[in-house]
Parts: structure tokens; C-alpha cells; sequence
């Protein structure tokens, strides 16, 4: 494996990369964050989750947001997703104010949160349903979902008889049936084993490629967001708020190869440095105590 000391620029791109870059910011910007902000009230007074946040996301880009534990990425999915509202700033979806959840904007958790009464082809025919839509169009547009998704076999299990994996494909099926804009997903492949994860990972690339959708994920796993991410949006913690926004140099099409690659690895050394910085670690100033008997040290 290179050696960090050995790493590129993270910022070095190659001419194909460059110019891939140059198409996105040419595009129409689907989501628009200006000032946003948000604030709790607490026992110990206000606490400041997020402050000041401007950002872009264009048209079919893919977007990760990145940061340590308590810098508001969760806070600031569900202020996208409506869920909340911001104390401050503004939040525009193709150039018009959002003021609450809407079907412009699809969501998927980290929990799986599929009806357990309803089928695959139900849960995913739920949305459209409520929007008033019936008829033999809607299962057919159902079936195209659940076959894009992989799961064409499972249309008529319930959520107990599907594994996790399974569940969060179903998820993102239900989320694309009412055809959003963007597809907002907190944290989505977070309680997988190590395995499903890197599948479930590969089958959203060919998705989001296959499709026209735009795509908001909150992750806090490093080798994720290089993976997925066109650009990775890292947040400082406390309050949260914007430290960099990191173009991944990685080409694409992406593959699990490439994570040994010197692009890949220069890019999540600095993710690393900025979510971790040298003087926090090595337990980030925790003086713990020994409890482990003389002669027994290792490194």
C-alpha cells in the first residue's frame, strides 16, 4: 500500500477528472443552502447545531457529507428532508423556498422503516397511492422499482422475511417511486455487515446512474464517501458548520480496486485530517487510568 508520506495532492486531478468537474458546475443546481442555520434550546441554554452553511448540489451529482460525531449531519438531512426547520438561512429546491417535507425530495434512513403489514410491491406503490394516484399504472411503475432494485422475485415477502440488505433496497425503490428530485439518505447502509455494505453500495452507484436523480448521503464512514461522492462535504463540529468541500479525484466508473489507489488514499488521509486532527488524537486528551499489571506493556 503507498505510504502517506508518499501521497499526491488530494487536489491533483487528471484532465479526465478536471473536465468531469467542469460539466457538473455547468449544470442546473437542484439544491440550494444559503446561511442556513439551527439552534436548541437546552437545560444548559442554546446550543448552536448548525451555522452559516452555503452550499450547491447540481443536477445528478452525488454529494457525501462527512464529519464527526455531534456536527449536525443528521440535524441538516432532516432540515432538507422539512422533518425540521432551520432557526436561520434559507433552503431552495430548484430555485423555490422549502418550507416542509414534499415528495420533491426522497428520504432513506439508516432504521428500516418499511411498512411491516404492507408487501416489496406495497410499501413501494405507498407513496404514489397517497398522492392520489390508482390503477394498473402504478403497479406497473411499482414493478419497474422493485426490478431496478434487484428484488423482482421478493414483489409479494413482507419486511420479516427480507434480510437487511434487502430491506434498505426496498427503501430506496419506495423513495424513488414519487420521482423526487434528490434522494436524501442519512446514514442508509449503517447498521449492514461489512460485506452487504460494499454491495449495497455498488448497486446505488449503478442505480444513480441508470436514473435521473440527484443524491444528498450522509455517511460517517471515510471509504464511502471516496467511494460514492463526485464531491464530499465535511463539516467542523460545535457548532456545525462547513470546513471544506473536497472534489474526489477518484475517475469513475468506481470499482472496490481503486481503494488502494493513490488518489483514493490522498483523499481520505485529508478527510481524516480534517475530522480527526493530530492534536486530538491519541484518545483526544483522555487521561485514562491503569488498570493492568507492570510488565505487560504493548505498543
Amino acid at each position: 500500500m503507498t505510504a502517506v508520506a508518499t501521497l499526491p495532492d488530494y487536489r491533483e486531478q487528471s484532465p479526465a477528472v478536471a473536465e468531469r468537474f467542469r460539466k457538473l458546475k455547468q449544470r442546473p443546481v437542484v439544491l440550494s443552502v444559503r446561511g442556513l442555520g439551527k439552534t436548541f434550546g437546552s437545560t444548559e441554554g442554546t446550543v448552536t447545531a448548525l451555522q452559516g452553511l452555503d452550499f450547491d448540489v447540481y443536477r445528478r451529482e452525488f454529494m457525501c457529507v462527512i464529519g464527526q460525531s455531534g456536527c449536525g449531519k443528521s440535524t441538516l438531512i432532516r432540515i432538507l428532508s422539512g422533518l425540521e426547520q432551520p432557526t436561520s438561512g434559507e433552503l431552495l429546491l430548484d430555485g423555490k423556498v422549502v418550507h416542509g417535507p414534499g415528495p420533491d425530495r426522497g428520504m432513506v434512513f439508516q432504521s428500516y422503516t418499511l411498512f411491516p403489514w404492507l408487501t416489496v410491491k406495497q410499501n413501494v406503490m405507498f407513496g404514489p397511492k397517497m398522492a392520489g394516484r390508482t390503477g394498473t399504472a402504478v403497479e406497473q411503475e411499482a414493478r419497474q422499482w422493485i426490478e431496478m432494485v434487484g428484488l423482482s422475485d421478493f414483489e409479494n415477502s413482507y419486511p420479516f422475511q427480507l434480510s437487511g440488505g434487502m430491506k434498505q433496497r426496498v427503501a430506496i425503490a419506495r423513495a424513488l417511486a414519487n420521482q423526487p428530485r434528490i434522494l436524501l439518505m442519512d446514514e442508509p447502509f449503517g447498521a449492514l455487515d461489512a460485506q452487504t455494505r460494499a454491495q449495497m453500495q455498488e448497486y446505488l452507484l449503478q442505480i444513480w446512474k441508470n436514473i435521473d436523480i440527484t443524491i444528498l448521503f450522509i455517511t460517517h464512514d471515510l471509504d464511502e464517501a471516496v467511494f460514492l461522492a463526485d464531491r464530499i462535504l465535511v463539516l467542523k463540529a460545535k457548532p456545525g458548520r462547513i470546513d471544506e468541500i473536497i472534489e474526489v479525484p477518484v475517475p469513475r466508473p468506481r470499482s472496490l480496486d481503486q481503494a488502494i489507489d493513490p488518489e483514493y488514499l490522498a483523499t481520505k488521509h485529508r478527510i481524516n485530517e480534517l475530522i480527526h486532527p493530530r492534536e486530538q488524537r491519541g484518545g483526544g486528551g483522555v487521561e485514562i487510568p491503569r488498570m493492568t499489571m507492570a510488565g505487560d506493556e504493548v505498543e
